[in-house]
């Protein structure tokens, strides 16, 4: 049995599972002199430490070897004079050198360590509809949370606010849709006012393609979001058809959730299927989420077509029309081979076979689908909603929640005590957990760090399965900042 180390504070997040160290050091020089089988050499581009290849393990700092009775996504790793690292594939190589990069090379422990994950799912949301990021914004946000070792980045492409993707044979979704004339400036309670900017952009295809070999490189899969029938006033603002009134709308340029959602009809339903499937064509294999969240029923309760569509449904209840969407939206990905996942108000309906719930509006919701007999991602806002403010403090920049309401890293942390108190009869199908970044108020880069930051480092570590003391985890965490610091990354700074 290994032993945690006791003589220096090792900044290792997530925290390894077996760990022992031997009170000595070495040090490396750099270029880090390093050998691995010719078939990871792709590790090279996702190495942020200068390295030289070398053709032989005994010239080698560090030599990676391929070991096909590690357990999945797990490594190993010996240092001596160099480090020997074993992992069954890639990702596990990839992880070994995440673990290496946080250490000090002037200052090495002698050490043997050996990891893998507890959960499958290791997810971070980013809305990029409420405000556009680019894609070399996107590809340094993958290289941090990379870093951490999580590995689904789930993008929102599409919102009242904004539609991200060029789809060739809807192009208004971009000429029009991609783009609204203002946004709002604070919260709606205290009466908007608007900065008066057109704020916009949209990804190509070429875009999509990059983002996505970007984050497998660095063991992460791209789970794209089409969040439809509501939130659907950007869709509906390019194609007005598509709607219950035939008003004609602008992008909104509010914050919130329009009522303005697409119609029932074959028609609508058939756009759905369309952009989902063209989205869904770059992501190969990969899990694909289609929303279904918050949809108003306003429309469809004063549509004489939607009342007709729900009496010829057999329909008790005018939410069911939502489950069309969801039904076909479910059916088409599956046929294409995709893991499908909505938000849990899809509960509110009979489930497709198959579907996995992201439970957001509490740990129950996900307990109720895990009993329902479907797989679950636990992303529950008052733990996991890091669009929250960093804590209680009135000097706060402006986020979803007003001081003294917070998401503090600390709570972050605590919701590994959730996790792991789930019924055992259903854990089985409890896939990991999900952090959420809405961006209403994350309007930059910058300010993207600091509400990411180091909140996600808390969370890495708890769906890593290795989050145990608070204290202890914070004399890592305030050393693990240092290398933040060096990286440029505006953390929110914590209390010694």
């Amino acid at each position: 049995m290994f032993r945690r180390p006791s003589m220096k504070i090792l900044p290792l997040i997530p925290a390894p599972k077996q760990l022992v160290t031997e009170g000595q050091f070495i040090s490396w020089s750099l270029p880090i002199k390093i050998y691995f089988p010719p078939a990871w050499r792709q590790l090279l581009a996702s190495i942020d430490f200068p390295v030289l290849v070398v053709n032989s393990e005994k010239e080698a700092d560090i030599a990676l070897f391929e070991d096909a009775s590690m357990a999945t996504d797990g490594y190993q790793i010996t240092i001596d004079q160099r480090a020997e690292v074993r992992s069954a594939g890639y990702v596990g190589a990839f992880y070994a050198l995440t673990t290496l990069a946080q250490l000090n090379f002037d200052s090495v422990p002698r050490l043997k360590l050996e990891d893998y994950p507890t959960y499958s799912w290791r997810g971070v949301h980013l809305d990029v509809s409420r405000h556009f990021f680019t894609v070399t914004e996107i590809k340094r946000f993958i290289e941090l949370i990379a870093g951490h070792k999580l590995n689904r980045l789930h993008l929102h492409l599409n919102d009242d606010q904004g539609w991200r993707v060029e789809i060739p044979d809807w192009p208004l979704l971009t000429t029009i849709g991609a783009w609204r004339n203002s946004s709002p400036i604070g919260h709606a309670d205290d009466g908007y006012s608007c900065d008066g900017v057109r704020h916009g952009g949209f990804y190509t295809a070429n875009d999509l393609i990059e983002i996505r070999n970007y984050a497998a490189g660095r063991g992460i899969v791209v789970v794209p979001e089409i969040d439809l029938p509501g939130h659907a006033q950007a869709v509906l603002a390019a194609y007005p058809k598509l709607g219950n009134t035939g008003e004609k709308f602008e992008v909104w340029t509010d914050w919130g959730i329009s009522d303005h959602v697409l119609n029932v009809s074959d028609d609508a339903l058939k756009f759905a299927e369309e952009v989902v499937l063209y989205v869904a064509q770059f992501f190969p294999e990969s899990p694909f989420h289609i929303g279904g969240d918050e949809c108003p029923i306003i429309e469809w309760q004063e549509s004489p077509e939607a009342l007709n569509v729900m009496r010829e449904h057999g329909f008790n209840n005018i939410h069911s029309l939502q489950s069309l969407y969801t039904s076909r939206l479910t059916r088409v990905l599956q046929e294409q081979g995709h893991q499908v996942l909505a938000w849990d108000e899809v509960l509110d309906n009979e489930l497709p076979a198959g579907l996995t719930v992201m439970a957001w509006r509490g740990v129950e919701k996900g307990i109720e689908a895990l009993s329902r007999g479907h797989d679950v991602v636990m992303a529950p806002m008052e733990y996991l909603y890091l669009d929250w403010a960093n804590s209680s403090s009135e000097s706060e920049p402006i986020a979803q929640t007003r001081p003294p309401a917070a998401t503090t890293w600390e709570r972050v942390y605590s919701f590994s005590a959730l996790l792991n108190s789930l019924p055992v009869d259903l854990s089985h199908r409890l896939l990991g957990a999900q952090a959420q970044l809405w961006s209403e108020y994350i309007p930059t880069e910058s300010h993207l760090d600091y509400m990411a930051f180091p909140r996600l480092c808390a969370f890495s570590e708890v769906v890593w399965g290795s989050a145990g003391n608070v204290e202890s985890f914070k004399l890592r965490l305030q050393e693990h900042l240092k290398l933040h610091e060096r990286q440029n990354v505006n953390f929110c700074r914590i209390e010694d």
